[in-house]
């Protein structure tokens, strides 16, 4: 566990997923859960002993299930912790497992040997967050201020935690190293976000996955994004058809492929990626 100011904290290690600790005189505030329930169970003993209240709440920034699925293993949920998440994230949970399909970690689990895991997840129920905000949250706890604000981009739920005391921002998947997953996004929408991050005076980042960073992640991203809405516009202007322009071979250099997690974990970026790109397609033909 990395210490990122007087009552910031962060963990960059566990699978799927950053998680971040704040200490407040009300307790502690969990932001994101581990999905594996050893990843868990580990973080929650590590960040009891910071506040003898224990934990208090638990802020999900996304519907996506490297959010969610964790939530479950959380002991003390809708009890003596509240769950904290975008309206979006409520109405996908309480459809059931749909859009934050734990069948990603269940196969890519198995796929590396690790069956009770995968079983554990297979029977957990992420529960209905208690407060939910439509575009924007202000938790006061002092002696921390909450900003939590829905950017969308990345997915339409997917959320940032500004706290200014500490000149922190988690800003989830809206920030990442590898350029972001595009299969729920909208890029002009994420672009807005990326330029909103820009302009706040913060000096470390924690994205959802990966190592903390700077605003230079930011900028580089930026750049990512406006590149592939541009070579989309090209690919759209010459009259390519939707099957067409994702199999176009102008986007494979912005393919990365993650092969650490095996080969289910491979395909689904892949099928993810053309999936993002389909989504793409949708949005330059409509603004142009």
């Amino acid at each position: 566990m990395e210490r990122l100011g007087e009552r910031l904290y962060v963990e960059t290690k566990y699978d799927w997923a950053n998680v971040s600790a704040a200490v407040t005189n009300e307790g502690v505030v969990l932001i994101d859960s581990p999905v594996r329930p050893s990843d868990s169970k580990d973080w929650q003993d590590t960040v009891k002993g910071l506040s003898p209240k224990g934990i208090r709440y638990l802020i999900t920034t996304d519907y996506h299930g490297d959010h969610t699925t964790g939530s479950s293993f959380i002991e003390g949920i809708g009890e003596d912790v509240d769950f904290v998440a975008p309206q979006f994230a409520y109405k996908e949970i309480s459809r059931g497992d749909n859009a934050f399909s734990k069948e990603i970690f269940v196969e890519t689990l198995r796929d590396l040997g690790h069956t009770e895991e995968a079983d554990a997840i297979t029977r957990a129920v992420v529960p209905l967050p208690r407060f939910c905000f439509e575009d924007s949250m202000v938790l006061h706890l002092p002696p921390l201020t909450f900003e939590i604000r829905r950017m969308g981009g990345h997915s339409p739920a997917t959320s940032a935690i500004y706290v200014p005391e500490e000149g922190v921002l988690f800003s989830s998947d809206v920030v990442s190293h590898q350029g972001g997953g595009m299969r729920d996004a909208n890029l002009g929408e994420w672009i807005r976000a990326l330029e909103w991050i820009e302009s706040l005076p913060v000096k470390t980042i924690v994205p959802g996955h990966e190592d903390i960073c700077g605003k230079d992640v930011v900028v580089r991203q930026k750049e990512r994004m406006v590149a592939i809405k541009g070579t989309m516009e090209g690919v759209v202007k010459k009259g390519l058809s939707k099957e067409e322009a994702v199999e176009d071979k102008s986007f494979q250099k912005f393919f990365r492929a993650d092969t650490s997690r095996g080969e289910y974990w491979l395909q689904q970026g892949k099928e993810t990626f053309q999936i993002g790109l389909e989504r793409v397609y949708d949005e330059v033909t409509a603004e142009l």
